[in-house]
């Protein structure tokens, strides 16, 4: 097995995202494996404390990846940048790699998956990995899963309808959120139609008033811990 820092110690990782609650639950989804990821300490604008091997980026409702991809990596603190995404769009894909992400890391991978890529990432490869979770998650890959948090998931929300919730929290009409989100206005509009059935909201004005009041706005302004 690959060793980290070249000294065998754990991969230093530090979870970027605006939302508290997401880096929580991707924090939880690596515990398992803290014999190869160590997860740094944050500052309250989200800046580690310390040198890090790997940041990962979540992209919870995230708008300008590029830019936030390039604020991170240039962070002295910040030796590579991964992006943690649901997307699998050629086109983010390649952009993503262009603003200088080593990675592109999909939530679908199992806790274990995801460790060993952070590996490979701090070992100076490139690694894309868009698959599914797969069926021979361990034990501890699913409980980890299980925790996972999100925004209004206790109210029914699937992570992606949260996404576009948080994002009309935001503000973000439905064509912005489509390019955000690498998906078509339609999707988009589907998304929309569930997510104002779970919440029992007739319009975008209630949306977003509801989600002010349950926790969609970000902790903390995009990006500023970093520049």
């Amino acid at each position: 097995m690959s060793t980290a820092n070249g000294h065998g110690d754990a991969v230093r990782v530090v979870v970027i995202d605006d939302y508290e609650i997401v880096v929580q639950g991707t924090a939880a989804l690596l515990a398992p494996h803290a014999d190869r990821v160590r997860i740094v300490e944050r500052n309250d604008h989200g800046t580690p404390l310390e040198h890090t091997d790997v940041a990962l980026l979540e992209c919870f409702a995230l708008t300008g990846f590029e830019d936030r991809v390039r604020e991170v990596r240039e962070h002295p603190l910040v030796d590579r940048v991964a992006l943690y995404t649901w997307g699998n769009d050629p086109t983010q894909i390649e952009a993503s790699l262009a603003a200088g992400a080593s990675g592109f890391l999909s939530k679908g991978l199992t806790g274990d998956a995801l460790a060993r890529s952070l590996v490979k990432i701090n070992d100076g490869e490139r690694v894309v990995a868009t698959h599914e979770l797969g069926r021979g998650a361990t034990q501890a890959d699913e409980r980890a899963e299980a925790g996972k948090r999100w925004p209004g998931r206790d109210f029914g929300l699937t992570e992606r309808e949260s996404e576009v919730l948080a994002l009309i929290t935001q503000g973000l009409s439905t064509a912005a959120i489509a390019e955000a989100l690498y998906l078509s206005s339609n999707s988009i509009k589907t998304h929309t139609r569930k997510l104002y059935r779970k919440i029992n909201v007739g319009s975008r004005t209630q949306a977003a008033l509801w989600g002010i009041d349950h926790g969609f706005r970000p902790d903390r302004e995009a990006g500023s811990g970093f520049g």
